[in-house]
């Protein structure tokens, strides 16, 4: 176990310095170590994680044997997913500060503030912290919301509760990670089209609030009339304590924004390092503003270690992901899908080519893939559209990834939420479907107009 979690952290760290300083032997240690975490993770990873991980790997290594020599060492074709990888091993510092703030008390208490409320009432609440605490504690909101949720809408039944918390959970988690700066969804896309997050947080954060909108008035027809028996009066949090935790979440994410932008504009490095390498100092100085960085710098540590215990299925996955990723553009069906798709491109409407990669993503998403492996596979074939459409495409990856939080049995959230209500991730995925696809087609639509407008 103990390592296992050093050979993350090295991984990590050559990374992050390999970012910084050009060296070879960083290279090699990032593929060294990659290819003995893939080892040491087969039998560690879930059964869903070990198939589709163990599927890529076979594919790399019949592919490398098979395909013209490649001039590159065997090392450094692992490795390519591991900033993806560094992101979601620093992410739980955020956890850390919200949770020594007492953010998620304040958050969870709101819920129950006030009159006794109905059932609409209840799902906007749900929804909204939802919505707020996704931007710091990312995977760590669900238990957070469902422990304060539960017990108070028992009355409605087994179906309609996995269906309220399905609704409510996964579709804010979705819209409020569409502007999010640390989700590494939104970091990937825009390293790879060089489109500036500014220029994107306007349209995400619009897009974000519309259907945050439209998903509470179909709710609020939906819940009509529904009391909830079981739910009992409390006494909810002292509202000015509330307005001034508010306050703090709300300067704390707009200075990270800041921060991120200020630093990604001097430097040459990506967006995503520049996520990663930000949020230990960031989240350290948030505690001491507190007046808690001692408390902070124990559970740090400690709230990290325990994350990497269940990521052995994430790395065994990407990284297996990643030597698939080097070697596919070397091999006879790349070049094949590459002339089918650059046909698509030249010869048809561009909403056509964004509807394939859409979907692509959404369909490859339903059967186990995670959207950063389809994100992946598909940039190759993107170079030319990327360069025509930079704005249009970044709106396409980004939205058409994160629509897939709601329906990806392979998306950590949903395999959280169903083991908080003991049922199968398909009985909670199964729900936001057909949303799901609507989303994707409106995102699908919004790209293609801003392609036409920028053109």
């Amino acid at each position: 176990m103990f390592s296992i979690f050093y050979l993350f952290f090295i991984l990590v760290i050559s990374y992050l310095l390999s970012e910084v300083v050009a060296l070879e032997f960083l290279d090699y240690v990032i593929g060294i170590s990659s290819i003995v975490i893939i080892l040491l993770t087969i039998k560690k990873a879930g059964p869903l994680y070990r198939w589709v991980g163990l599927s890529f790997l076979m594919l790399a290594v019949i592919s490398y044997m098979t395909v013209a020599p490649i001039d590159e060492p065997f090392v450094s074709l692992f490795g390519s997913l591991a900033g993806l990888l560094s992101l979601l091993f620093v992410l739980p510092c955020m956890s850390v500060v919200i949770s020594i703030g007492r953010y998620d008390q304040a958050l969870g208490n709101m819920i129950s503030s006030g009159p006794r409320p109905t059932a609409t009432t209840l799902y906007r609440r749900t929804s909204l912290v939802t919505y707020m605490l996704t931007l710091f504690l990312n995977v760590a909101t669900i238990p957070v919301v469902v422990s304060a949720v539960n017990q108070k809408i028992k009355s409605l039944g087994r179906e309609k509760i996995q269906q309220f918390f399905s609704h409510s959970l996964l579709r804010a988690y979705a819209f409020v990670l569409l502007w999010s700066p640390t989700e590494i969804i939104v970091a990937a896309s825009i390293d790879i089209t060089g489109q500036s997050y500014i220029t994107l947080l306007p349209t995400f954060l619009v897009i974000s609030i519309l259907f945050m909108s439209v998903d509470w008035y179909l709710h609020s027809r939906r819940y009509k009339g529904i009391t909830i028996d079981a739910l009992e009066t409390e006494e909810g949090s002292d509202p000015q304590y509330l307005t001034k935790k508010l306050l703090q979440m709300g300067i704390a994410i707009t200075v990270f924004i800041l921060l991120v932008l200020l630093f990604n504009s001097f430097g040459t490095q990506t967006f995503l390092f520049t996520v990663t390498i930000l949020i230990v100092p960031f989240t350290f100085g948030w505690a001491l503003f507190l007046k808690r960085g001692k408390r902070y710098r124990t559970l740090a540590f400690s709230r990290v270690k325990g994350n990497a215990r269940q990521m052995h299925g994430l790395f065994f996955l990407f990284l297996s992901a990643g030597f698939f990723v080097e070697i596919f553009p070397y091999t006879g069906v790349f070049e094949q899908l590459d002339v089918m798709l650059h046909h698509i491109y030249e010869n048809y409407t561009v909403l056509l080519f964004y509807a394939i990669i859409g979907f692509f993503i959404f369909g490859l998403a339903l059967i186990g893939f995670h959207p950063l492996i389809s994100i992946a596979l598909i940039t190759p074939f993107l170079s030319d559209v990327v360069a025509a459409y930079p704005y249009g495409v970044s709106v396409l990856l980004i939205g058409a990834g994160l629509c897939t939080i709601m329906v990806g049995p392979l998306n950590v959230t949903p395999t959280i939420l169903a083991m908080q209500l003991r049922v199968s991730p398909y009985a909670i995925i199964k729900r936001n479907i057909p949303f799901a696809l609507v989303f994707l087609s409106f995102i699908i639509l919004v790209a293609y107009g801003f392609s036409v407008l920028m053109s």
